[in-house]
C-alpha cells in the first residue's frame, strides 16, 4: 500500500496522471528454474493518459518480441528519487502508523 501510493503521489508530482495503481504478484515464477517461490510484486502506474494500455483496460503483457515495448522508457533517477522521498513519508501518516493496524 505504501509503494503504490508513493507512485501515484510522487508521478503526480512529476507530471504523470496516475489513475490506479495495480499489483501482480509474479513470485510463483520461480517454479519454472525448480526453486522455491518467493515474494515479488510487480506494481504498474496506471496513467490516465497512457496510449498503449489505455487507463482502465486490463493489464496485459505481450511478449517482448511482439514489438509492444518499443518507444517506452524506464522510470528516471529523478522518478525514483521522488517515489523514495515519498516512501520515506508515507509511513508517518497515522493510516499507516502501527497502532492503526493493531501492530503495537
Amino acid at each position: 500500500m505504501v509503494v503504490g501510493k508513493a507512485l501515484k503521489t510522487a508521478m503526480g508530482d512529476r507530471g504523470v496522471d496516475v489513475g490506479r495503481v495495480n499489483y501482480h504478484d509474479m513470485g510463483n515464477w520461480a517454479f519454472k528454474s525448480g526453486k522455491e517461490p518467493y515474494f515479488h510484486v510487480h506494481i504498474y502506474g496506471r496513467a490516465k493518459s497512457a496510449k498503449h494500455q489505455p487507463f482502465k483496460e486490463a493489464v496485459h503483457l505481450p511478449d517482448r518480441s511482439s514489438g509492444f515495448y518499443e518507444g517506452f522508457e524506464p522510470l528516471d533517477k529523478d522518478d525514483i528519487r521522488e517515489i523514495r522521498k515519498q516512501i520515506e513519508l508515507i509511513p508517518k501518516e497515522k493510516k499507516y502508523d502501527d497502532a492503526s493496524w493493531g501492530l503495537s
